[in-house]
C-alpha cells in the first residue's frame, strides 16, 4: 500500500502463484501485478539470486531490504529430511546473506518460529524464554538467528539492519 516495488523468490514448494491474486485482494491493490514480480527459484541459487540484485539496479530500483520468508516449515518433514532442512533454511539463508552484503542491501527481516523454544512449562512463553528446539525445524530456525545475532554484534556488519520474527500458530 505504500508503493513499493517487491520482488518475490519463491520455489513455490510451500505455495502457488495464487498468493499474488489473494495479496491484492488483501491488500485491496488492483494494479499490484505492475509493481510486483514472482520469480520461481531457490535462494540457494546464488547466480538467480546476483541476477535479481543485478537486474534491479540495473532498472534504477536496486534492493533496499529483504523479506526472508524462504524456508521448508514442516515439523514432521525436518526430522525424516533433517538435510534437506539444514541445507534450505540453514545454507539458503548464508546464501542470501552473502548476495545481500555483495550487493550493499542491509536491512533484512527473517521470519522464525516459536518452535526454537521447544516444549515450555511456562505459558504463555515470553521471548527470554530459553532456546530449546526438540526437532530439526527449530533446530534450523535457532541457527539463523544465532547467525543473525553475530552480525548484529560484529562491528564489520555495524550497517545491518536485522529483525527476527517468531511465529506462535
Amino acid at each position: 500500500k505504500q508503493g513499493f516495488n517487491l520482488i518475490i523468490l519463491d520455489s513455490l514448494v510451500n505455495s502457488s502463484e495464487k498468493v499474488i491474486s489473494n495479496m491484492s485482494r488483501i491488500l485491496e491493490i488492483k494494479d499490484l501485478k505492475d509493481r510486483l514480480v514472482l520469480i520461481k527459484g531457490d535462494i540457494r541459487n546464488s547466480s538467480l539470486l546476483s541476477k535479481i540484485f543485478k537486474d534491479s539496479k540495473n532498472n534504477n530500483n536496486p534492493v533496499d531490504a529483504v523479506i526472508h520468508f524462504a524456508g521448508l516449515k514442516s515439523v514432521k518433514d525436518s526430522i525424516m529430511n533433517p538435510l534437506i532442512y539444514w541445507d534450505v533454511n540453514v545454507s539458503g539463508t548464508l546464501n542470501l546473506l552473502n548476495v545481500m552484503e555483495e550487493n550493499k542491501c542491509f536491512t533484512f527481516i527473517f521470519s522464525s518460529s516459536a518452535t526454537i523454544y521447544g516444549l515450555q512449562k511456562n505459558l504463555p512463553i515470553l521471548e527470554t524464554a530459553a532456546i530449546n528446539p526438540y526437532n530439526v525445524y527449530g533446530e534450523t530456525k535457532a541457527t539463523v538467528e544465532k547467525i543473525l545475532f553475530k552480525i548484529s554484534k560484529n562491528k564489520k556488519f555495524q550497517n545491518w539492519r536485522i529483525a527476527t520474527l517468531r511465529y506462535f500458530n
